[in-house]
């Protein structure tokens, strides 16, 4: 007696006959093979945001100058020199912003110098360094931030 099976991995699909007159052990495969079919992988969140519309990634090593208008996520580990606008702001401790930043949610573990303007919510790293003004609707500051400059609320 056969019957088919189906597999289905990443929009793929494959089948194959199988005998069920086989040995008790690929009998117990096939039922799991059946009932547990192969998922794909989640793509992670930093993944996703990388490969989005609108986002800029500066890895590591990258050093870009000019003005930029980002409409959705900007994440540095390299340099940006120059001024930045964007919707979401990522500074990983690697990363160095120098420039008036002007932003709605701002994430920052690196450095920035000049003026930095958050509409929404700002979160400063222990491994934050600013130099400059900060303008804020609200803020979260780690222990050990560093920051040079004045603070006021928007």
């Amino acid at each position: 007696m056969f019957f088919k099976k189906e597999v289905y991995k990443q929009s793929i699909s494959t089948s194959e006959s199988v005998s069920t007159e086989s040995s008790p052990e690929s009998n117990s495969f096939i039922e799991q093979a059946l009932t547990n079919p192969i998922k794909e992988e989640p793509v992670t969140s930093k993944e996703k945001g990388a490969n989005q519309l609108g986002n800029l990634v500066i890895g590591a090593g990258v050093h870009l100058q000019g003005s930029f208008n980002v409409p959705s996520k900007t994440s540095v580990s390299g340099v940006i020199a120059g001024k930045l606008i964007t919707k979401d702001l990522i500074v990983e401790e690697s990363g160095k912003v120098q420039g008036e930043v002007d932003c709605q949610i701002a994430d920052i573990g690196g450095y920035v110098e000049n003026c930095i303007q958050v509409h929404e919510f700002l979160t400063l790293r222990a491994s934050a360094i600013i130099a400059g003004d900060i303008f804020y609707h609200e803020i979260a500051i780690e222990r050990g931030a560093k920051i040079t400059g004045k603070l006021a609320r928007l």
